[in-house]
């Protein structure tokens, strides 16, 4: 498998640690509709490792096999805490907008809004997690999801970073986590600045669990 350098913004090499690598989420400020392309901060990832090219042509180093064994997330703030979720469940990110309410459904559901002519549900991660609120800053963003055909908006306070995460670095929900709390968490990844909580998507966005 070969993938085309130009998708990635150049990043400055940095020695790999062998567990997770870090690279700034790029986000344009000019455009209210950006773009977000999980496969271009996967190549920025990866080149910021020092891989970038010579993974594909290295092969007696590193192997394809080698590369799926790392997964990317993005990390966010909702409140005082931090997750992330697969980038690859991620379409775009957007800057707050007009969000109309709607009756009659749970209330960490927000409202809806119109992306391109397409409404999208709208989902408040912090009262999603049960979190404690916080006053309203001006790093919030909705980051736009997709589970299956559909897409979501999910609010949070900040946008952080992508993170490189090797399946070894992935372990299971802690034991004392019962319930909903549970079903929220895939798992635990271990990233140098400390333990980071990996959300599982298909079960936020399930309104049933409530």
């Amino acid at each position: 498998m070969e993938y085309s350098a130009s998708l990635a913004e150049p990043v400055a090499p940095v020695k790999p640690d062998g567990a997770a690598s870090a690279v700034s989420a790029p986000e344009s400020e000019d455009h209210q509709d950006h773009h977000f392309d999980p496969l271009a901060i996967l190549l920025a990832g990866r080149a910021s490792s020092g891989f970038g090219d010579e993974l594909v042509l290295s092969s007696d180093e590193i192997s394809e096999a080698d590369v799926l064994d790392y997964q990317e997330f993005l990390c966010f703030r909702v409140c005082t805490e931090q997750y992330a979720i697969n980038i690859m469940e991620i379409k775009e990110i957007i800057k707050p907008r007009e969000i109309t309410e709607v009756p009659r459904v749970p209330e960490f559901i927000s409202g809806v809004l119109s992306l391109r002519g397409i409404i999208i549900p709208v989902f408040n991660m912090g009262m999603r997690l049960h979190l404690e609120p916080v006053a309203a800053g001006t790093k919030e963003r909705i980051i736009v999801v997709s589970k299956g055909e559909e897409l979501f908006g999910i609010q949070v306070d900040e946008v952080l970073q992508v993170v490189r995460i090797p399946e070894g670095g992935i372990e299971q929900p802690p034991a004392v986590l019962e319930g909903i709390d549970r079903d929220f968490v895939q798992g635990i990844g271990r990233h140098p600045s400390g333990m980071l909580i990996l959300l599982n998507l298909a079960s936020i966005l399930d309104v049933s669990l409530y």
